[in-house]
Parts: structure tokens; sequence; C-alpha cells
């Protein structure tokens, strides 16, 4: 199993140079076209909040994004933004909470939103936070 690594500077500007290789690595993986745009879509969404977080952290160090290339094809986008331990349905509180201020719950309802767009966009999709910060990790086997 291979895997391309990229440190990503936290600015939005560099989110299109990830998408970019994720769709390149989705073609070279057996992807298929009906599906690479998925790829792309939820790659950028992952790569986008994780940049986010930092800027709101005011973080300078880099977003890691980890293409494993398998059966298929393999994301893990990484922030550094410490967060209380979550998985599963339980991620969406700690993520919203990565900006203070927000009374409505605001940013949880954003966080679950972005959370199930990615669900439905790629095949198997697991969010963990943690002191080390967020992974999101996507998986696509190549059809549907």
């Amino acid at each position: 199993m291979a895997t391309v690594r990229i440190d990503v500077a936290p600015d939005q500007a560099y989110v299109r140079v990830v998408r970019l290789v994720a769709v390149s690595l989705a073609r070279l993986n057996g992807i298929t076209e009906e599906v690479v745009e998925d790829v792309r879509r939820a790659v950028g969404e992952a790569c986008g909040r994780a940049v986010a977080a930092h800027c709101q952290a005011d973080l300078d160090a880099p977003v890691i994004v980890d293409f494993q290339e398998d059966p298929g094809l393999t994301v893990v986008v990484n922030d550094v933004v410490p967060l209380p331990h979550a998985s599963g349905a339980n991620v969406a509180a700690p993520l919203g909470d990565e900006t203070p201020g927000d009374p409505q719950g605001q940013l949880q309802q954003e966080a679950s939103a972005v959370i199930a767009v990615l669900e439905g966009l790629a095949d198997a999709v697991s969010v963990n936070t943690g002191d080390s910060g967020t992974a999101v990790t996507l998986h696509w086997t190549g059809r549907r």
C-alpha cells in the first residue's frame, strides 16, 4: 500500500491543490469517473474544515492529508486543534465547539451537516477527535 502525504498550510487557497491531487490519485487507483467528483467534493470539504479550524485557532501548523492507495482510495485529513475525545455520532458536539461564542449551537449543526455531506459522498467515513486534533477518514472502493 503506497501513501502520499501533503502538508497543507492553513490557507484556504491550498485546498484546491489537495482536491486536484485527490482527483488524480482517485483516477490512478481505479475510481470510476462517476465517483471522482464525489472524491473531489468530499476531500475539499474535509480539508476546508481542517484549514478553517487551524485559522480559527490561530495555528501555523500544517493540516496533514494522507492518501493511501489500496483497493480503492483512502484519504485521511488531520488537523491539530485539540478537542475532547469523541467519535461516531458524538463527534459533532466537539467539532461545533471549535469556536467560542455560539449560544444557539449553530456550529454543532454545521459540523453535523458537513459530516452528513461526507457520508453521502464517500463509501465509508469516520471522524475522531482528541487531544492531538481531528482525523477525518474517507474511503472509496472505486465502484458504486
